[in-house]
């Protein structure tokens, strides 16, 4: 079932969304202190994960980990790339995402910042599986504080339509993938100077007919507890390094 690897196509950019009031949940549990669900709306199915831990690093540390997309890829997969250096080397290993394009110089009509919203950019992931695949995803920042007074940052990726897209830029491409929706929501929380919370959720939507039965739910729960780990371990190691790189300035 080479499809359900596409759960990983975004490999740890997805984010957890309520089930409506007319969702029906299959099935929830815990694997590896990540939280999955799922539920079925209509003829499309849910798939849900969220995890939340904290770090000894700075707010900032923490962001700039989390945000460098363009250091995830699947090396061996190089010869795919269509818009980016073939020779670079990607720092962290995506299995099946062979380029990412992060797009700042977007349109400036046609939409308006959200409250506490304070950048917003666009990127194109370009996926391999048994096939080629890709979308746009629109990114947003917001900065703001919490109930406690606490600072906080909020990262919001969200895959857009090809109609969505244009509106920001010129596609190079249009969308193909098996998820008519995918988000993910990062949200750091500063608990002190040197630590932070981050608390990473997932939702895709599919109408995929193999991503829709139930018996693919536990290999697709695997993959995503898997992939939100790794996604863990990628922050952790890159805020090590940032780390060091600051106290060595």
């Amino acid at each position: 079932m080479a499809i359900l690897k596409l759960i990983l196509c975004a490999g740890w950019l997805i984010s957890l969304q309520v089930f409506s009031s007319t969702a029906i949940l299959d099935k929830k549990e815990t694997i590896n202190g990540v939280t999955v669900q799922t539920g079925k709306q209509d003829s499309s199915r849910i798939y849900q994960g969220s995890i939340t831990k904290t770090f000894p690093y700075k707010l900032d540390t923490i962001k700039k980990s989390v945000m460098n997309f363009h250091e995830k890829c699947n090396n061996s997969l190089k010869e795919r790339r269509k818009f980016t250096d073939k020779n670079a080397d990607c720092k962290y290993h995506n299995e099946n995402l062979v380029e990412t394009l992060v797009i700042k110089n977007i349109k400036q009509t046609g939409w308006t910042k959200a409250p506490g919203e304070v950048e917003r950019f666009i990127m194109g992931r370009l996926i391999y599986n048994r096939g080629s695949f890709g979308y746009y995803e629109l990114v947003q920042i917001f900065h703001g504080k919490n109930k406690k007074n606490q600072n906080t940052i909020k990262i919001v990726q969200t895959m857009l339509d090809d109609k969505a897209t244009k509106l920001y830029v010129t596609p190079a491409f249009d969308k193909d993938s098996a998820f008519e929706t995918i988000q993910c929501t990062y949200t750091l929380t500063e608990l002190s100077p040197t630590k932070t919370k981050l608390r990473y959720k997932y939702s895709a939507n599919t109408e995929h007919w193999i991503l829709n039965k139930e018996v693919s739910i536990p290999q697709v729960f695997a993959s995503i507890s898997k992939s939100i780990n790794d996604l863990v371990k990628t922050v952790d190691t890159e805020s090590v390094i940032q780390s060091r790189d600051l106290a060595s300035n």
